[in-house]
């Protein structure tokens, strides 16, 4: 009937608009995107490792939550070009909480793409899309987008990821959820590029957390090419609010190649 078709819907909103705990960013995924993707049949294996000695301790909701030290988070990445404007990946997560066994964390799966060529216009948009399946949380499949923007300044580039996440298969009655990664960086040199990475959220779109819940973070960082193919990128992480971390460090490193003996392409972005 249609009362009862009604009454089921308003029903299902209500639920959905009842606030749940805050869930902390992905640490795992402490990487900043370009609008430009690497190029067609690029193949690349990425490690990035964060650790945390000295956490917050427990939430900044008062919940019974175990304090983040000796956390060490590693995501082991493939990624691979498809076209010159495609490249999909898959992602192992692996953790070890207070210096303990390191535990699967989840597995994740993206494609990311440009709308045009770098350059073309003024800004550089592209966009990205993920699945990830974590593993022995409240959820078992979570949806991600970002939209992708990227602008060059001479020396200077900028690219900002903002980022829309919702779980779709879940115990917890959690709505979209807002998070952010952005960096300025400086082309000093073809080896050495400094720069400054932010990473942070505000929790549920339709229940914004309270400013001290939630997490913020700013990454004085180096990125540089140690061979032909082989990058790094590493700094300290500094927490700006109560509910952070009060210091994360961050180290990646990345290694592009080609398979039948093609020439790594030079790539232009970090």
């Amino acid at each position: 009937m249609p009362g009862g078709r009604g009454s089921v819907a308003l029903a299902l909103l209500a639920g959905l608009a009842v606030a749940a705990p805050a869930r902390a960013l992905n640490f795992f995924e402490l990487e900043v995107y370009p609008a430009t993707t690497e190029g067609k049949g690029l193949h690349e294996l990425e490690s990035t490792s964060s650790y945390v000695a000295n956490g917050r301790a427990g939430s900044a909701e008062g919940e019974d939550e175990p304090p983040r030290n000796r956390l060490l988070r590693t995501s082991l990445e493939y990624d691979y070009g498809l076209t010159d404007r495609i490249d999909v990946a898959t992602y192992l997560d692996l953790q070890r909480p207070n210096g303990a066994d390191v535990e699967y964390a989840g597995s994740r799966f993206r494609a990311r793409g440009a709308l045009w060529e770098k350059g073309e216009f003024p800004v550089d948009l592209g966009w990205y899309v993920e699945a990830e399946v974590p593993h022995d949380t409240e959820s078992q499949l979570e949806l991600e987008f970002r939209p992708i923007l990227s602008r060059d300044v001479g020396r200077f580039s900028v690219d900002l990821n903002p980022s829309f996440e919702l779980p779709t298969v879940s115990e917890e009655r959690r709505t979209l959820e807002f998070n952010y990664a952005a960096r300025v960086y400086y082309r000093l040199s073809r080896r050495l590029v400094p720069g400054i990475e932010f990473y942070g959220g505000i929790g549920q779109i339709r229940a914004i957390d309270g400013s001290q819940e939630q997490e913020h973070y700013i990454f004085p960082t180096l990125y540089g090419r140690l061979a032909r193919g082989l990058k790094f990128v590493a700094g300290p992480g500094f927490g700006l609010t109560r509910a952070s971390d009060p210091v994360i460090l961050k180290l990646g490193l990345e290694y592009e190649f080609t398979l039948g003996g093609g020439a790594v392409p030079a790539s232009p972005t970090y």
